[in-house]
């Protein structure tokens, strides 16, 4: 049996952080209006989640190493065009909901909901208390955040 000590979170409108979804949780983030399904974790969707959601499988290691650039700008990539829609919602996850699926929603956060470094942790580990930001993890973050606002800033 599949235990989610915590379950799928809504941490800002539209957008939730966890853990593999589990059936149980799969049919309560389509209640609640999810329309897409991030997964950041090493293994691939479930059919459940490739037949009830759009989604889409943005893979990469929890080895408390920096992370790409290229795997950020995936994620973003797929969020930003998900969250264009009003009526459109976001679950990203990885597999315990720990490291990578709460990094990537503190990226969304930061650069599609304008939020602080501090303001995205805060409001992810509000709702996912056992979310954790590794320093490296962080460090990475913010460096692909700053490398996105200088290709989007006009050159002078």
């Amino acid at each position: 049996m599949f235990f989610e000590p915590y379950p799928p979170s809504e941490v800002a409108d539209g957008v939730w952080v966890g853990g593999r979804p589990s059936p149980a949780s799969l049919g309560a983030l389509r209640a609640a209006g999810v329309t897409h399904v991030l997964n950041v974790s090493t293994d691939p969707h479930s059919a459940q989640v490739r037949r009830d959601f759009r989604a889409t499988w943005v893979p990469v290691v929890d080895d408390l190493e920096p992370k790409p650039a290229s795997w950020f700008r995936r994620g973003l990539s797929f969020a930003r065009r998900a969250l264009k829609s009003p009526d459109a919602q976001i679950y990203v996850h990885c597999r315990e909901g720990v490291h990578r699926g709460p990094l990537m929603t503190y990226v969304i956060l930061r650069a599609l909901r304008g939020l602080s470094p501090t303001e995205a942790k805060r409001a992810i580990t509000a709702k996912r208390p056992v979310a954790g930001f590794p320093q490296v993890y962080l460090e990475s973050a913010e460096a692909f955040l700053q490398e996105e606002s200088e290709r989007e800033e006009p050159a002078t």
